[in-house]
């Protein structure tokens, strides 16, 4: 049985966005309902048909989520949940305000390819996947709970109204983003395309996100400033310290040690 609406199944999934997340939210349900009716919408379609949808998936970038959501009550009424897979959560809930049963969502997956070629119905298997309590009642955020639950990612509640949530993105996905993509193209710029073939793992490894594409996250970066333009600043003082005592073998030890309080698994 899929998950759970008003005493029943989803019979019907509607998706708005039609890129690497909304066609791999299609694929990995499809993976539990092979024979699941979904509305599959994307830029510039009519929304009419959320008016029969049972459950809605934004999965549009950040800036077309906040434009769509206010409508969303009239759009989607009988929908027994609506969620999303924005990047940053702040804007979101607020604009969300008036509907009374969107659960605000964030899959911690993706890729740095972008568009539905990339799309796999395992993307998010074993990945975290925040949810948030908007203004939702207790049995529509239990059914997105379900719901991605089913899609194989680990449903991760946060009691938030977004802005620890964008806290902790900016430090763990937005800043990784940006300072990968300063670092190729600094490398590049300084040695040519040419040197770079002469590169070990090591750069290869940390300037792995440079390949994502601007167009997907310039939404994200715009959305999330207050909370990445104080990170970047205090990496930036950390490498100019750093460029400072380069020659000071005690520095660069309390530099490695900073990093090595902090493990995880990758």
């Amino acid at each position: 049985m899929g998950a759970v609406v008003h005493g029943g199944a989803i019979g019907r999934l509607a998706i708005v966005g039609d890129g690497l997340i909304g066609r791999s939210v299609q694929l990995a349900w499809r993976r539990r309902h092979p024979d699941a009716r979904v509305i599959a919408l994307d830029r510039g379609d009519d929304l009419t048909p959320l008016g029969s949808a049972d459950a809605v998936v934004l999965a549009a970038p950040v800036d077309a989520i906040v434009k769509i959501l206010p409508r969303l009550a009239a759009l989607a009424p009988g929908a027994a949940f609506i969620t999303d897979t924005g990047s940053t959560k702040r804007a979101i809930v607020s604009a969300a305000a008036g509907v009374r049963r969107f659960v605000p969502g964030h899959p911690m997956a993706g890729g740095t390819s972008a568009g539905p070629a990339a799309a796999r119905a395992d993307l998010f298997d074993e990945r975290p996947w925040f949810l948030l309590p908007g203004h939702a009642p207790a049995d529509a955020r239990e059914a997105a709970r379900a719901f991605v639950t089913e899609l194989g990612a680990e449903a991760v509640p946060l009691d938030d109204d977004g802005v620890e949530h964008d806290r902790l993105v900016a430090a763990i996905s937005h800043l990784p983003q940006v300072v990968a993509t300063a670092l190729r193209a600094r490398v590049g710029e300084s040695v040519g395309a040419d040197s770079l073939r002469y590169a070990g793992a090591g750069l290869r490894d940390t300037t792995r996100l440079a390949a994502s594409q601007a167009s997907v996250w310039g939404p994200i970066l715009a959305s999330n400033a207050p909370a990445l333009a104080p990170l970047l600043r205090a990496l930036a003082d950390d490498l100019e310290r750093a460029s400072r005592d380069l020659e000071d073998r005690g520095a660069t030890e309390r530099l490695f040690a900073r990093a090595h309080r902090f493990t995880f698994d990758p």
